[in-house]
């Protein structure tokens, strides 16, 4: 049976819990491992195959080689962040508990990550991540869109993920966007601001879509087209904000996922 405080979870943040309960019950025990996916290490075309696919171009930057075959005049890697759970908690607001030796520490989650594909993580490496810690759910709501090849593979091409708190008349009071796979971190974008002391909207929508595709800047390091994929972001932006306004979004759901839920 469901604890009360589950269930709550699984009301609550149903960005964060959607992808889990299709195959699942939510437990406490699988709240616990997201702590395991907001580490998941950055994806590539390039880095992503077998040893002889990547003999055959001396290898890339982030292993074996020394340029970035997506951007060949950068000094950094830029494989992609590709984990789902981390747009999803950041949206939310989560911090995170780092442990070591030398003792204990919490930081934002979005404070995790830099923008580097090889060292992604602000994590120091004598420190393990032990807790994630999400703030009252009390007036939030939630949603997570992926955009993905197929259904059968998880690892996200974009991930739009939005939580907007809202007051009794319908008033914008708060609200958080956050991006996946456009970046080699998850990146939480300023667009919420301009929903703050407004409705949602179809006008209030459109407009924080088109500012989150501004900031998007997705590479060709993984699968389909890069310019089709920043040009998708600010359709998703509106199907996470439709969704959580109360629209019935679970026909859409089906055609992105291809799929049925």
């Amino acid at each position: 049976m469901k604890s009360s405080r589950t269930r709550r979870c699984a009301k609550n943040t149903p960005g964060c819990g959607r992808r889990r309960l299709k195959s699942r019950p939510c437990t406490c025990a699988t709240w616990a491992r997201s702590a395991e996916t907001c580490c998941l290490d950055t994806r590539c075309n390039y880095y992503n195959q077998n040893y002889e696919w990547r003999k055959a171009i001396d290898f890339c930057m982030k292993k074996d080689g020394e340029i970035c075959w997506v951007a060949t005049a950068s000094k950094r890697c830029v494989a992609a962040s590709s984990t789902d759970t981390a747009p999803a908690l950041i949206s939310l607001g989560a911090t995170v508990r780092l442990v070591s030796t030398q003792g204990e520490r919490d930081v934002a989650l979005a404070d995790l990550y830099r923008n580097d594909g090889i060292d992604y993580l602000t994590r120091r490496p004598d420190e393990i991540l032990s807790e994630v810690k999400l703030p009252a759910p009390e007036g939030w709501k939630s949603s997570y869109w992926k955009l993905r090849r197929r259904g059968s593979f998880d690892f996200p091409v974009l991930g739009v993920a939005a939580a907007v708190k809202v007051a009794r008349d319908g008033t914008v009071e708060e609200a958080r966007i956050a991006l996946g796979a456009v970046s080699s971190r998850p990146l939480l974008t300023k667009a919420g601001e301009l929903l703050v002391g407004r409705k949602l909207t179809d006008e209030a929508i459109a407009e924080v879509g088109r500012k989150v595709a501004s900031v998007a800047k997705p590479m060709d390091n993984t699968d389909l087209d890069v310019y089709w994929r920043k040009g998708v972001v600010s359709e998703f932006v509106g199907y996470a904000l439709r969704e959580i306004r109360g629209d019935d979004m679970g026909a859409t759901r089906v055609r992105i996922a291809r799929h049925a839920l």
